[in-house]
């Protein structure tokens, strides 16, 4: 044996409460290390019970039969709102249309301030651009409400993100945020070639 453990073991031998400190020592690891094991198996059976309430829940939604109705719905609306966007061949021209159009509809109401970003793609989709303007100016009640209405029923997609209403020094003032969504024009580039 090792050297120096032989004084060890000689006090072992003749000290009671060291060999009983000992013991102590080791089953208290031992059931530390029960507990630890206890707490993995706890937490393993949690986490196949998850996984098989996962695939439960998977196998119910497969089974389902609405899905290839589903789609062809997702896919009717889908071409809706692609028939509602504006056409234009670049990023320049839809600005320039989108801001042609609002100057357009809102000759009755006293615009102060229009500003019309540039286009910017839009995330995830191949050549749909979004056009964002801001249009501050005074109105009365009736042409605003026209000028919604318009917004509103214009055959091709604008959004009214932002509209803010109130009043200073007696006249009522508006901030309207709107945005057009374009697709690039493809006739015009099949015309092209």
């Amino acid at each position: 044996m090792l050297k120096f453990l032989t004084p060890f073991i000689i006090e072992l031998r003749n000290n009671t409460r060291l060999r009983m400190g000992v013991w102590l020592i080791i089953a208290l690891l031992l059931g530390y290390s029960i507990m630890l094991l206890n707490d993995y198996r706890l937490k393993t059976q949690q986490e196949y019970n998850s996984v098989v309430e996962q695939l439960s829940q998977l196998k119910t939604i497969a089974n389902q039969s609405q899905w290839l109705d589903r789609t062809a719905e997702i896919q009717q609306v889908r071409e809706q709102i692609q028939a509602k966007l504006w056409q234009a061949n670049t990023k320049g021209l839809a600005q320039a249309t989108f801001q042609q159009w609002l100057r357009t509809i809102s000759k009755q109401i006293d615009i102060k301030r229009l500003q019309v970003d540039p286009a910017l793609d839009v995330p995830k989709y191949v050549d749909v651009w979004q056009v964002t303007a801001k249009l501050r100016g005074d109105f009365t009640k009736q042409n605003l409400t026209s000028f919604l209405l318009q917004i509103d029923t214009s055959p091709s997609l604008v959004v009214t993100e932002m509209l803010d209403v109130y009043e200073s020094k007696e006249q009522l003032k508006l901030v309207i945020i709107v945005k057009a969504y374009f697709q690039k024009d493809s006739s015009l580039d099949d015309n092209e070639v």
